[in-house]
């Protein structure tokens, strides 16, 4: 299924599925996905400078400690993504 299709479930941590980098051609593809899931309350990354991203945890988010900020090379290297 493409990724602009997928259902809104599609989040769910589900072992069989593929891992991100064989279901989206680019890291973009698949931040995008996550910013759409974002509106249903799943967790996305939001780029707070050029390179640099933090997950935003959606609900309850202001009341905890921002999480750590990561790099565009390492959300590649963490999802599998060469470029």
């Amino acid at each position: 299924m493409p990724p602009d299709t997928a259902p809104a479930d599609a989040y769910v941590d589900d072992r069989s599925r593929p891992p991100p980098h064989q279901r989206f051609a680019t890291l973009d593809d698949y931040l995008a996905h996550l910013r759409r899931l974002g509106a249903q309350d799943y967790p996305f990354y939001d780029e707070v400078a050029p390179g640099l991203y933090r997950l935003n945890t959606g609900r309850g988010a202001a009341t905890r400690p921002p999480p750590p900020t990561v790099t565009r090379d390492q959300l590649l290297r963490r999802h599998g993504f060469t470029r």
